[in-house]
């Protein structure tokens, strides 16, 4: 469970986002270290000795930060990496005094601290650093000029503030450039594992998809063979309803938005079915308040089948001899809520064991128990009273999307 020293390497069980961390906490270590070596040679050229010492601790101290990553410890690597900061930065500031533009590197520094620490998972981190560098500043700033240890000539502060503002400028360029430059890296990374998630989710839908067909394909050979009525009828029903879920697959597969289910488009293909199946004599009227009526794949399959039995019921309960068969179905969205209501101009449901019975009707309970939903059935207030089968679904849209 280890990174490398310049965190190349990631273990696969370990989430992407830590894996990014330690990239930039190792690579921000690396402009860190430069930038002091940088400081110490112009600061000895020009005389300044005083913080020889400390550079060398910061050195060391620097390469403490890799090992600890190295072990894994990565948010301790990000606090000691940020503790040196504070430490290089607060005696450069008891040493140079205020007026040698010190307090300019707080900036660099500041914005590494949002670019590591800038995710939910690590924003108490973010908060606890953004408090540390307030209190060390106003520190700096208010008592600071208290413990100046040595004095600096005008000569030498004029230099040192010319370099500490260049510099300062430059390490924040160099920074966000580095952090640009990584995170462009990990983007580029995250939308190839989306892209090829994608494609095996197209794929794993398009395979369970041929292998209902080949299951629907298997029962109409026996259903074509068979010389009972009540055997051809039950293997119809059986069709029906493995259809209803190779189709959800299919669309699945094949809509802009992978692993979601167009309600509309999924209606308009069922109803073909079953009208194929029963040979259409009849008008079904389709509304659905919504193009882009989105549902999830733990809701699609068991809702699908709910509107194949109930399509299906129809045809087959509802057909009255000298009148043409009338099918309503509406779809609304109300809030979070999918509101399914099938209507008929049929003699309606008058027996007890219709109402609660049946294969269909314990079959439809049953999948609305998955969907956490209510299951109404009653009568139209027509003239011509049929069924009205009432379903309502909670939360139908709680992770909807995929994919974007």
């Amino acid at each position: 469970m280890r990174s490398n020293k310049l965190g190349v390497k990631w273990p696969e069980s370990r989430p992407e986002w830590e894996k990014n961390l330690v990239h930039k906490v190792n690579f921000l270590n690396l402009i860190g270290s430069f930038n002091v070596v940088a400081c110490l040679i112009v600061f000895n050229i020009i005389g300044f000795q005083f913080l020889n010492l400390h550079f060398f601790v910061v050195l060391g101290l620097g390469a403490a930060t890799f090992c600890l990553n190295y072990t894994g410890k990565f948010i301790l690597a990000s606090y000691f990496f940020f503790g040196i900061g504070i430490y290089l930065l607060g005696v450069a500031t008891i040493y140079m005094q205020l007026e040698s533009n010190v307090l300019m590197y707080f900036f660099p520094l500041t914005l590494s601290i949002v670019q590591i620490y800038g995710r939910r998972e690590l924003f108490k981190h973010l908060v606890i650093w953004c408090i540390l560098y307030f209190f060390t500043i106003s520190f700096l700033v208010i008592l600071g000029p208290k413990y100046y240890p040595v004095s600096v000539s005008e000569t030498t502060m004029s230099t040192l503030k010319i370099f500490n503002g260049l510099f300062a400028f430059f390490c924040g360029l160099m920074q966000i450039t580095v952090i640009t430059w990584l995170n462009i890296r990990q983007e580029e990374q995250i939308r190839n594992v989306i892209e090829e998630k994608r494609l095996l989710l197209a794929e794993l839908y398009h395979r369970v998809k041929n292998n209902l067909n080949i299951v629907t394909s298997l029962i109409n050979i026996k259903k074509n063979n068979s010389n009972s009525q009540e055997v051809i009828d039950a293997l119809e029903d059986c069709r029906g309803r493995v259809y209803s879920m190779a189709l959800v697959h299919q669309q699945m597969y094949s809509g802009s938005k992978v692993g979601n289910l167009n309600m509309l488009d999924y209606l308009v293909e069922l109803i073909r079915n079953v009208e194929h199946a029963f040979g259409g004599d009849a008008d079904v009227v389709l509304e659905v308040d919504s193009n882009e009526l989105i549902l999830p794949i733990s809701k699609a399959v068991p809702i699908g089948l709910i509107m194949n039995e109930l399509i299906t019921n129809s045809y087959k309960h509802a057909m009255v001899p000298a009148r043409k068969l009338v099918v309503n179905i509406h779809v609304s969205q109300i809030g979070n809520s999918l509101q399914i209501e099938v209507k008929d101009n049929g003699p309606g449901i008058q027996s007890e064991r219709q109402k609660g019975n049946t294969l269909g009707f314990e079959l439809i309970r049953s999948l609305c128990e998955q969907v956490d939903a209510t299951f109404i059935i009653g009568k139209n207030t027509s003239e011509n009273s049929g069924a009205n089968i009432q379903i309502k679904i909670i939360d139908y849209s709680a992770n909807a999307q995929l994919f974007g």
